[in-house]
């Protein structure tokens, strides 16, 4: 029984040792980032890993007016915002009608959903691109949403799908035999006991959205339409010497999945674990 504990221990020790070895690994780039974007380029080089001598906001400032960041956040803002609610209306009562009905192809339909994973994006950018381009929505925020909304979907309905798999389908006839209509039923019964995994949705969509380099870079052409992520690749060019600027205007575009991750990363986790475990 002792040997027995001191292996668990001994486990338990080497698991927490790996676990805090990749966190400095994952965390470092961004500590090194905030403290870097307190500091000037001398500063920077001398001492690249002490704390800033004065913690002041100059690089932000700077990097907010030289770069037009809020022009960048204001168009990643349309564009991510516009995307979670176009997934969400989708991919939830797609999810609802995979997992709940009985309908001929449903299975069929649902692997031919799932096939969307299996495209990557670079493969198909150039044909999106060109369609895009017929329908006169290159260089448009709109396009861009339509498309990220599109790349997102086969996850998103797979996600929800999951999810509502978990709501026991007895709700759903309980509901039919008191009367209720297929919509009040999803509406007032299915989505709210699917709360997490659509919160998890959401989040998951914010942060790819948010992040995303390849989409802007290739439809969007007018730098009032750039978005944050591209918005941030440009000033880095006008910037190159400027490195406490970069630093800056880096920190700012990372703040917002930041924060709407601390907040929400219990229902994150809640949500994909129940939302992708079959």
């Amino acid at each position: 029984m002792i040997t027995r504990l001191k292996q668990l221990k001994g486990s338990q020790l080497t698991l927490w040792i790996t676990l805090s070895v990749l966190l400095l690994f994952i965390t470092s780039p961004i500590f090194y980032a905030v403290l870097a974007s307190f500091k000037s380029n001398m500063e920077i080089f001398s001492s690249p890993f002490s704390l800033p001598k004065s913690w002041n906001f100059d690089n932000y400032i700077g990097a907010w007016n030289l770069g037009n960041f809020k022009t960048y956040f204001l168009n990643s803002a349309f564009i991510t915002i516009g995307g979670m609610v176009l997934v969400a209306l989708v991919a939830a009562p797609a999810g609802y009608a995979f997992a709940q009905l009985s309908f001929k192809g449903n299975n069929l339909i649902f692997y031919l959903v799932l096939l969307g994973m299996a495209l990557p994006v670079q493969a198909i950018i150039i044909p999106i691109f060109f369609q895009l381009k017929s329908l006169g929505m290159v260089d448009t925020l709109t396009g861009v949403t339509l498309v990220s909304v599109g790349l997102a979907l086969p996850f998103s309905i797979f996600l929800m799908r999951n999810t509502f798999r978990d709501v026991p389908k007895e709700l759903r006839e309980s509901a039919a035999i008191d009367g209720a209509g297929e919509w009040r039923t999803y509406w007032s019964i299915m989505l709210p006991l699917a709360k997490p995994g659509l919160v998890a949705l959401l989040i998951f969509t914010f942060m790819n959205i948010w992040n995303d380099f390849l989409l802007p870079l290739v439809l969007l052409i007018s730098k009032e339409k750039f978005t944050i992520s591209l918005g941030l690749y440009s000033f880095q060019g006008e910037q190159s010497t400027n490195f406490g600027l970069i630093f800056g205007g880096t920190v700012i575009s990372m703040i917002p999945s930041i924060i709407v991750y601390l907040i929400f990363q219990r229902s994150f986790v809640e949500g994909m674990a129940s939302g992708a475990n079959k």
